[in-house]
């Protein structure tokens, strides 16, 4: 049996990932570290790509940052486009769908007037 990886997990692009997602949230990594029950240099660790993570703190940054499992292990590069509409959607989940529209509406706004 040979003992050659088939399959890898990029622990940077991961941690990177996961970063973005956190800075998106307005999350400081001891914020995030509490709600996931790890320690602050963990995150940090996380999101250089120095460490990697079991499972269950994986599911737990992934939900708590609504990351998606099939985004942060895709082994595609996000196009500008898309890395803007997933920036967007983590920043309104959650939100009430008042606050959604009132959302949708200030960016329409600002729209007609940046093209």
């Amino acid at each position: 049996m040979s003992t050659e990886r088939k399959y890898s997990v990029d622990d940077v692009r991961i941690g990177n990932v996961i970063r973005d997602a956190r800075n998106n949230m307005q999350m400081t990594q001891e914020q995030l570290a509490e709600a996931v029950d790890v320690t602050n240099a963990f995150i940090g660790h996380i999101e250089r790509g120095d460490r990697s993570l079991s499972l269950t703190t994986l599911v737990g940054i992934a939900s708590e940052l609504n990351i998606s499992m099939d985004y942060l292990f895709s082994d595609e590069e996000m196009t500008p486009d898309k890395k803007v509409l997933n920036d967007f959607a983590q920043l309104i989940d959650g939100r009430t769908q008042k606050t959604k529209d009132a959302v949708l509406d200030i960016v329409r706004a600002a729209l007609q007037h940046l093209d």
